[in-house]
């Protein structure tokens, strides 16, 4: 409940502070998230319903109320010469069974809270995911805005040289025609963006509409920090968590071959005699067939199973982590190439293409080859960026970071 409420309160700050400046933050996204996610909202019940169920294990059984007549009716006396007998019987179980019941129930609380985290842990994952993909469309809808901007400029610039004799209609075309190619370059674009929205906004449980504009600095790389895999991650707690429960079932099984004792008190009347007695009896099973210690040996070695599943699971995740820790470090490197060098020299070709065409030394082609090497760079470095978000946020759900 104390773990709800906190999520609960951390969304509302999260909307309050979404309305209030129209855009949405990467935090914002993960508190709505929480508040919205059906699936969370099923493992969050199935967590407590796990928890009620240790109040139910374990319990004594109810006490059975006996009554027995005998003789009823002999010499066609109705009720004057039978015998009749009121008693309650109270059935014990022995071995402990009680006790590791409720130590079973304890271990299913434990794996339902893992299970809870890993739920967290996929939908925090989603929305990242979906986060890292709007903020790359809108980056690259920024940059081919200022394309569609600079292609105006350029057929107007070819149109006005044109009416003053000092260009040909060619370049009137050939301006004309870049920006055409621009304009369905950015329609293809909207599309990628509009779904990519429409999957945030789900995740979320917002309308597209009241998205508003994504606010958050993708440029900037974060450091990671430690490569090892934790025991901590929630998948390996689980599965370390099912093969307890097999070990606290096969305790609980071996307890079957213990049995049960049932203990019966009561009171007897003789009508024929008009004699009152108290009655006792104990019964017990006897133990010949040793079931319970079939079973438990059965569920110790699916536990050892679990166990070998759990180790599997951390060498698949070990395995995830060091690949994506080295695809990061590549994107990192390409990165950092693209802003030191490559971003640099295309945008200085492109101011002496510039320059050269004003002095009559470039052609018209050549300086729209330069502008469009320049925004393709620029395009090529948003999607580097973006594999290398998408990289580390890999990283921290190997790592399960942020649960």
């Amino acid at each position: 409940m104390k773990r709800s409420i906190v999520l609960l309160c951390g969304s509302l700050a999260a909307s309050i502070g979404f309305a209030e400046s129209g855009t949405l933050t990467l935090e914002q996204a993960l508190a709505l998230a929480r508040n919205n996610s059906p699936e969370l909202r099923t493992a969050e019940l199935n967590a407590r319903s796990a928890a009620r169920a240790v109040g139910a294990a374990g319990r004594w059984m109810n006490p059975r109320l006996k009554f027995e007549a005998e003789g009823v009716g002999g010499d066609l006396e109705l009720f004057g010469e039978g015998e009749y007998t009121l008693g309650i019987a109270q059935e014990f179980q022995l071995g402990g069974r009680q006790r590791h019941a409720r130590g079973a129930a304890a271990k299913a609380v434990a794996i339902a809270g893992h299970h809870l985290s890993e739920v967290e842990l996929e939908r925090d994952d989603q929305v990242r995911q979906a986060f890292v993909d709007v903020l790359a469309l809108q980056e690259s809808g920024k940059v081919q805005a200022e394309q569609e901007e600079l292609g105006r400029a350029f057929v107007e610039v070819a149109g006005r040289l044109h009416q003053r004799g000092g260009g040909s209609e060619l370049d009137v075309v050939q301006a004309e025609l870049e920006l055409e190619k621009i304009l369905f370059s950015q329609s293809c674009c909207l599309g990628e963006l509009l779904a990519a929205r429409e999957r945030l906004a789900s995740l979320v449980g917002l309308p597209e509409s009241e998205l508003g504009e994504l606010a958050g600095d993708y440029y900037q790389l974060e450091k990671i920090d430690g490569l090892g895999l934790a025991d901590t991650h929630p998948a390996l707690m689980r599965l370390a968590a099912e093969a307890d429960l097999l070990r606290a079932e096969a305790r609980l099984a071996k307890t079957k071959d213990a049995g049960h004792l049932t203990l019966e008190a009561g009171y007897r009347h003789e009508a024929e005699s008009d004699v009152n007695s108290l009655v006792f009896s104990a019964s017990i099973p006897l133990g010949l067939h040793k079931q319970g210690r079939v079973e438990q040996a059965a569920m110790l070695m699916q536990a050892e199973a679990m166990e070998a599943a759990r180790d599997a699971m951390r060498r698949r995740l070990q395995s995830a982590l060091a690949e994506a820790v080295a695809l990061y470090q590549g994107a990192v490197a390409q990165a950092d190439m693209g802003k030191q060098k490559l971003i640099p020299k295309a945008e200085q070709a492109y101011e002496l293409s510039r320059e050269g065409y004003r002095a009559g030394r470039f052609s018209w082609m050549e300086l729209i080859a330069a502008q469009q090497h320049l925004v393709e760079i620029r395009l090529q470095y948003i999607d580097v960026l973006k594999e290398a978000h998408l990289a580390r946020l890999e990283i921290l759900k190997l790592k399960a970071k942020g649960i």
